[in-house]
């Protein structure tokens, strides 16, 4: 099974992130959907903490890096330490 998606579209301007893959399943995420679920440790963390994460209503993908089983997402409000995983955005549900 293929994880990685075979097209990634970053709408800057409607701030969206979507995501397709070859067995025809699509995700379309806005950015500060993917900043609230962000997999990185300290956002993790405050959310078994049941801790409110602090980011700016408009917040906006800022840059993305390829990691090989996912992808980096730099936030503009300087968060950039969350590295999503192929399966975890496929699963995500937001």
């Amino acid at each position: 099974m293929q994880l990685e998606p075979t097209e990634i579209k970053v709408n800057v301007e409607q701030q969206r992130l979507l995501l397709s893959w070859a067995d025809g399943q699509h995700k379309n995420f806005s950015h500060e959907q993917l900043r609230a679920n962000c997999p990185c440790g300290f956002c993790r963390a405050s959310r078994l903490r049941q801790k409110e994460i602090q980011y700016p209503e408009n917040v906006a993908i800022s840059a993305i890096y390829s990691q090989g089983y996912g992808i980096q997402i730099c936030f503009d409000d300087g968060h950039d330490k969350g590295i999503f995983p192929w399966a975890f955005l496929k699963e995500l549900m937001v």
